[in-house]
């Protein structure tokens, strides 16, 4: 374990795998890019929320695919089908999984996006869908089902076999999913309280890992589960079945956890440390002692990062005796949005929302990257080619703002519109903004 003092300030910079209602607690928005995740070969999938009367009964989500080397936009549901729940992607992003209605007949869609393949099935559960998971064989989908007032049940369906089978009846489930052992979790409320629990598909034995929890995270492998109760912040392992304290003094609606994407670490933020967690051991590889005010950090598979004003600070988790080193000195304050997979490129802006600029730690060179909007947000995909963006835009033609959504073209210099207001009637997409950021 390996200890780093520093006398900084710290603002939460979360990393997410999804974006939704980015802009803050305002009025309305036009909403052309609900969420969006990067795909392989550098598709990005995003969904548009279609809610023009501002009825949750109403709502549906749309699906789209966009592969850059083409510019092509694909429209991956059938025209017929609505979609009232989020559908969702498998951990390696290569199929999905989405719960339809067509004039009244549920409908479960399984697609591969590598090769248009898919699976449609049919079912009467006397209920409705409200929420789906699918699991790590890409193939199982886990599906919440309401069954009555205060009453829902998970159900197990397979698609390679055109089965359903229900393995847990409950109260109301605010969150289900897989875990790598092949145990289903759940988050169920119960009164006035939310319980964390998982099910044995095979068995059907329920068993509670902890009552009264406040934030759930599970990492992207299933391997783990974050979760926070009375103050304090627990890893829990399905192998051993066991949770271990992170934090004695954990504070969810101010510090979130960090999850890296291959789901081997986490950092943890405490009043004046920072913790660096392996998660399948449960070990701490790094603490930092911070004045942990004013900074905004980033955590990908290989580094943690850490911005104060103009520098950024680095340490590289995954190699042991490592120490925090600095990175980068820019000419004016940085605000960083993301960093590519492989760590060769960092994207920041300065107080100028209009430009992005691109750091290339190899070279240790900048390019700037000037726009005519404001972007929100960056989404660098698996290539180098480019990058997305998410932007905000408002205009004397439009009532409220609008969100979009651009592939940027580095080596040619080229903007793509992807979802934009363009040939768009945006009333369609009037949406309610929301404060803050979440994943699904």
């Amino acid at each position: 374990m390996k200890k780093i003092a520093l006398s900084f300030t710290l603002i939460i910079f979360p990393l997410f795998l999804f974006v939704t209602n980015l802009f803050g607690d305002q009025e309305y928005i036009y909403d052309l890019v609900y969420r969006a995740e990067p795909l392989k070969n550098g598709k990005i999938f995003f969904l548009r929320f279609r809610n023009p009367l501002l009825d949750p009964v109403l709502k549906t989500y749309e699906i789209y695919l966009f592969d850059p080397s083409t510019g092509q936009i694909s429209f991956l549901q059938n025209p017929q089908e609505k979609l009232y729940i989020l559908p969702v992607l498998s951990r390696d992003r290569s199929t999905m999984s989405y719960h339809s209605l067509i004039e009244g007949t549920d409908y479960m869609v399984t697609a591969n996006l590598e090769t248009g393949r898919s699976v449609r099935l049919r079912f009467d559960t006397g209920g409705y869908f409200v929420e789906v998971g699918i699991d790590y064989d890409n193939d199982t989908v886990a599906a919440s089902i309401k069954r009555g007032e205060n009453r829902q049940a998970i159900y197990l369906i397979s698609n390679s076999r055109g089965t359903i089978r229900r393995i847990l009846d409950g109260k109301v489930f605010r969150e289900t999913g897989f875990l790598s052992n092949g145990n289903v979790y759940f988050v169920e409320r119960d009164e006035h309280r939310h319980n964390l629990g998982f099910v044995n598909p095979k068995t059907k034995e329920k068993q509670i890992i902890a009552d009264s929890v406040e934030l759930v995270q599970k990492t992207p492998n299933g391997d783990a589960i974050l979760y926070s109760r009375k103050g304090k912040l627990y890893l829990y392992r399905p192998y051993g079945n066991e949770s271990l304290v992170l934090s004695e003094n954990f504070d969810e609606e101010t510090v979130p956890p960090l999850i890296s994407m291959d789901g081997s670490t986490c950092a943890v933020i405490d009043k004046g440390i920072i913790y660096i967690v392996n998660i399948p051991s449960g070990d701490v590889l790094y603490y930092v002692s911070i004045d942990t005010r004013g900074l905004s950090y980033y955590l990908t598979d290989y580094t943690f990062y850490i911005v104060k004003e103009k520098k950024i600070f680095y340490i590289e988790h995954k190699k042991p005796g490592g120490s925090l080193q600095e990175l980068y000195e820019a000419e004016d304050l940085i605000h960083l949005l993301a960093v590519s997979k492989n760590d060769r490129q960092l994207f920041y802006r300065h107080d100028d929302k209009t430009t992005v600029i691109i750091y290339e730690r190899k070279k240790g060179t900048s390019d700037r990257n000037r726009f005519d909007f404001e972007v929100e947000q960056v989404i660098p995909p698996d290539s180098e080619d480019g990058f997305y963006v998410i932007t905000r835009s408002t205009g004397p033609e439009w009532k409220y703002p609008v969100r979009e959504l651009y592939y940027y073209h580095t080596g040619a210099g080229k903007l793509l519109t992807v979802s934009t207001a363009r040939d768009t009637y945006v009333e369609l997409y009037r949406n309610k903004e929301q404060p803050g950021m979440h994943s699904p």
